[in-house]
This record gives structure tokens, C-alpha cells and sequence, in this order.
């Protein structure tokens, strides 16, 4: 755990509140959001729901997200939306990728990348 703490180069403030939802600030989509890959899960729900917009921008490999015209990746999601400084929202939140579901997962003890442990 404290290799994580490291990495993310920050100091977890043990006085946040635990449990909490999550808060919508979009840091993890920013981070994260340009080195994911779609399960094969993903793949046949966005399939099933023709979303060719989402299977567009998977690359053969399965690395999401690219765009659909170079075929080169993107630097972070395509799909998050600023709302505000520490507001996002995700425009694909009911199809989003298992990995964004599943994050923070226990290998970030469940805690988000501003240092809240997430339920």
C-alpha cells in the first residue's frame, strides 16, 4: 500500500471520510482514461447495443481508447465531460468499460486518486 502512496505522489489524509460515493471529479478518467482495454464483456454489450460509436475507437488489440479516423490513441477518455473545476461527468456511464466500473479496485485500496475510500 505505501508503494501506491508513492506512485501517486500524494499524502493520504487519514481524516477523509470513509466510504464515501464517489465524487465525480473525473481525476482517474484523466489519468487512466488513455490506457485501458476493453474486456471481451465490453466488447459483445457494445455489440449487442450496436454502440459502434464505443467499438470505433477499440484498436485490434483491444486497447480503448483510439481515434476512429488515425487509429491512434487517445491521451485520456473521449467520452468525460468537465462540468466544472472538480466536476466531470462520464457520457457513457451505463455502458462504461468493467475497468471503470470496477475502479478503485483493491489494488488502490479502494481509495480514488484524491485520496477517499470509495464503498
Amino acid at each position: 500500500m505505501e508503494a501506491l502512496r508513492r506512485w501517486l505522489g500524494r499524502k493520504w489524509d487519514e481524516t477523509h471520510p470513509q466510504g464515501v460515493e464517489c465524487l465525480g471529479c473525473g481525476r482517474c478518467c484523466d489519468l487512466f482514461g488513455g490506457h485501458l482495454r476493453a474486456s471481451s464483456v465490453d466488447l459483445e454489450r457494445w455489440r449487442s447495443l450496436e454502440r459502434t460509436d464505443l467499438l470505433e475507437r477499440v484498436n485490434r488489440l483491444g486497447w480503448i481508447w483510439v481515434d476512429p479516423q488515425t487509429k491512434k490513441p487517445e491521451p485520456a477518455c473521449p467520452f468525460l465531460h468537465r462540468t466544472g473545476e472538480d466536476e466531470a461527468l462520464c457520457a457513457i456511464h451505463d455502458v462504461k468499460p468493467e475497468m471503470c466500473r470496477a475502479y478503485p479496485t483493491l489494488a488502490h485500496g479502494r481509495r480514488c486518486l484524491r485520496g477517499f475510500h470509495l464503498a
